[in-house]
Parts: structure tokens; sequence; C-alpha cells
């Protein structure tokens, strides 16, 4: 694929994540943004998204490993798959659960800049 800039754009969307770094994680989405948890809790706009992943960083108790699967571009839209392993551990640091899952990811050119535009997490058997 060509450098759209769509894989910069991923870059620093997981590197927001794996830092847990609120503010670069915000810059990375489009105001209009919307998360479908893998419960289907929805979140909608950036606001939302942003409050809803201030307590999720806050929390140490869990970390996700990413893998990427597939990017896709298609014009000014991009769509990337994700797989990752969700694992949350007790105090003395042992591992409480485990859940695999899959997000994806729906970037759109905003002003000559990729941001996120869904979010959507479904779970893995």
């Amino acid at each position: 694929m060509a450098d759209s800039g769509l894989e910069r754009a991923l870059e620093e969307h997981l590197r927001a994540l794996e830092r847990k770094d609120l503010a670069a994680y915000a810059a990375t989405l489009a105001e209009e943004v919307v998360l479908i948890l893998p419960n289907g809790t929805v979140v909608d706009g950036r606001a939302a998204m942003v409050e809803f992943h201030r307590e999720m960083f806050a929390d140490d108790t869990w970390t996700q490993e990413r893998t990427v699967r597939k990017v896709t571009l298609a014009g000014s839209t991009g769509w990337v798959l994700i797989e990752y392993l969700w694992t949350t551990v007790d105090a003395a640091g042992a591992v409480e659960s485990q859940t695999r899952a899959y997000f994806t990811l729906t970037y759109a050119l905003v002003d000559g800049r990729w941001l996120v535009v869904a979010d959507q997490n479904t779970r893995l058997p």
C-alpha cells in the first residue's frame, strides 16, 4: 500500500493505547467517533470515549496484547482489523481472566488527517 499516512495514524493510536496516554489517544479520534464494546454498549462521541478511557487507563490491572491482522484503504476511508488478548490481574499479579477479541477501527480522512470514526469490538469464542 502506498504511503497514505494511515499506517502512521494507526501506529499513533496503538502507541497511545499501549502507554495509556489519554491526550495522545484523544488526538486520534474524530469528534463524531463511536465505540461499540463487546457487550453491545455504545459510547458515542469523542468526549464520551475520552471519559470512558480515562477510567480504563487509570486501572493498572489490565494489559492488552494486539496483533494487526489487516489494513484496508479505499479512497478516504481506512479499515483495520486487530486481534487482541485482554488480560486482567489481581493485586499479587496473578492472572484473573483473559479474553480474546477483535477490534476494528474505521478511519476517515478529516482535514488531511486520518482519524478514528468507529471502533467495534467483538469477542472471539
